[in-house]
């Protein structure tokens, strides 16, 4: 089971995740305030999430609809994701998901 690690203002918080969970699902089952607007369709952006660059490798690719919306995004940078659209794999152990 893939440990993942939230990382806030508040601190840190690490938490067992579940394969094929998203990112998005993993926080809300573990008490981690990650906002999902549009529960999970990946169409607000209110679950922007930065991904350190040594991980991105690892992540599903963003499909061309979270691309476009990150692009429009403010706060967006070149290692943002939707955490509704990152899928939990072994991989992904010891991810450090930076919420801001």
């Amino acid at each position: 089971m893939p440990k993942i690690i939230f990382r806030t203002s508040g601190g840190e918080v690490e938490v067992d995740a579940l394969v094929g969970d998203t990112l998005l699902e993993v926080a809300q089952k573990n008490g981690v305030s990650l906002f999902g607007g549009c529960s999970g369709a990946g169409v607000c952006g209110t679950c922007h999430v930065l991904i350190p660059p040594e991980f991105l490798q690892k992540l599903n690719e963003p499909s061309d609809h979270e691309a476009d919306l990150l692009e429009v995004l403010p706060m967006s940078k070149e290692n943002s994701r939707l955490a509704c659209q990152v899928v939990v794999t072994d991989e992904l152990d010891g991810l450090i998901v930076n919420i801001p």
